[in-house]
């Protein structure tokens, strides 16, 4: 019972505060604004935006320009290495290079991790 009569009290001093705002918002003065002002401020508007949008658009452009080209020359370099001859060694085909990899990883130390491969520890 208390709190209905606490929420009715509650209600009632909304209901009071919203005609009290109404009644002051229906006897203001009707505002003239000048017939440029929103050119004034949509023109504004427009050149922050353009501002911010410059700044943030070119970091972004430079940092991302910057890691395509250092991607390009860590693929350029690696592909240079594995394609030159060298004098003590011959020049491997991707195809071998793929069946070493897949060797390195038979052997026994591996073994743990292969479920099909059998271990055999070394006797010393």
């Amino acid at each position: 019972m208390k709190q209905e009569k606490m929420m009715m009290k509650c209600h009632e001093q909304v209901e009071a505060e919203v005609t009290a705002t109404m009644r002051l918002l229906d006897e203001a003065e009707h505002l003239e604004v000048h017939h440029i002002f929103r050119v004034r401020l949509m023109r504004r508007v427009e050149e922050n935006l353009v501002q911010r949008g410059r700044g943030r658009v070119s970091a972004r452009l430079d940092f991302g320009l910057a890691f395509i080209v250092l991607l390009l020359l860590i693929n350029l370099a690696s592909a240079l290495l594995v394609m030159k001859p060298e004098e003590s060694q011959s020049a491997a085909t991707v195809g071998q290079l793929a069946d070493n990899q897949s060797d390195d990883y038979s052997s026994q130390e591996f073994a743990y991790y292969d479920q099909t491969a059998s271990y055999e520890p070394e006797k010393p």
